[in-house]
């Protein structure tokens, strides 16, 4: 199966930033208020000086190339699945959750795979215009939740109290990870030798990310390791008269979709995205990531990147996952 071409007049380093933006927002409020805003703050640098040498080392090149490449193809494709299980999963057990519905996991999950087969049926081009828009609508959303959300924080909480940073380190980690998905597009970007912009798109998911827990741990204190869904929880406290959470969840389900077409796209061309949509939906529905101890993602993304740093430039036919 050939690789797929994308016009680059069809696809910026704007669509790829934004794409990561908008995804990394869907396990920022997943793991909100799970670790100390400080401490994220500082692993998010880091994640910015790890994404510095990735593009420094890629540059302009395909990703999947040689046989180098084909080892991180299958690598990457596998992995993508089950973080696309892992979100959809995770989605799907919010909104059950917040509409107070019973035994209805199985339909939501359903509901979240029919968009995001479609999605992965088409062009990636189509679905990275669609991330760019999308990120328009949530900044409104978060806009919205920080102004709120600053106005009823309970500043002592915020007040660092000596968190564990290998817990921040393992948060900021999972919220960075779309970052990597996004390398084997690089080279067919308008600008590939200018794709080092991204990393003002990845500092402001990395703050975002801290913003986001800090405005959990103000509202709800020491509450927070007792809560389910920290941040939806917080996010039913902004209102006086009717409660957000449940609206605000139904909301991020366009960060979850969009993390998961994105996770989805690295199978390549033709159909193979949806294809692996339906392999993430088949791999919710059997509940196979809870068995997997949260520690894993961020650790099994760092050991994708060190592979993608220390392994040679490929040369020769680019390849793909599958």
């Amino acid at each position: 199966m050939e690789t797929e071409r994308l016009n680059p007049d069809a696809l910026s380093g704007r669509q790829l930033s934004a794409a990561v933006l908008v995804g990394g927002l869907s396990p920022a409020a997943a793991l909100a208020g799970r670790a100390e805003w400080t401490w994220l703050v500082l692993w998010a640098g880091v994640g910015l000086l790890l994404g510095w040498l990735i593009l420094r080392r890629l540059g302009a090149r395909p990703l999947y190339q040689g046989a180098g490449g084909g080892v991180l193809a299958v690598l990457y494709g596998g992995w993508a699945v089950v973080l696309a299980a892992r979100v959809l999963r995770r989605a799907a057990e919010r909104v059950e959750l917040t509409s107070g519905g019973e035994q209805t996991r199985l339909w939501l999950l359903l509901l979240l795979a029919i968009p995001l087969i479609w999605m992965g049926w088409g062009k990636a081009a189509p679905f990275f215009r669609t991330a760019e828009i999308l990120w328009l609508a949530m900044a409104l959303v978060l806009a919205l939740v920080l102004v709120f959300g600053a106005a009823r924080v309970e500043w002592r909480y915020v007040v660092p109290a000596g968190g564990s940073w290998l817990d921040a380190a393992l948060v900021m980690g999972e919220i960075l990870t779309p970052g990597l998905f996004v390398l084997p597009y690089i080279y067919t970007t308008r600008e590939p030798e200018r794709s080092d912009r991204g990393l003002a798109w990845l500092a402001g998911l990395g703050g975002l990310g801290a913003a986001l827990s800090a405005i959990t741990a103000g509202i709800l204190g020491g509450a927070v390791p007792e809560v389910a869904r920290p941040f939806f929880v917080a996010a039913g406290l902004l209102g006086r008269s009717a409660r957000c959470e449940g609206l605000l969840s139904v909301l991020w389900l366009l960060p979850d979709l969009i993390l998961a077409g994105l996770l989805c796209r690295v199978w390549g061309a033709r159909r193979w995205p949806a294809a692996a949509a339906g392999l993430a939906a088949v791999l919710a529905a059997s509940g196979v990531t809870d068995h997997i101890p949260d520690f894993i993602y961020p650790c099994a993304a760092l050991f994708l990147l060190a592979l993608t740093l220390l392994f040679p430039k490929g040369k020769g036919k680019i390849v793909v996952p599958f």
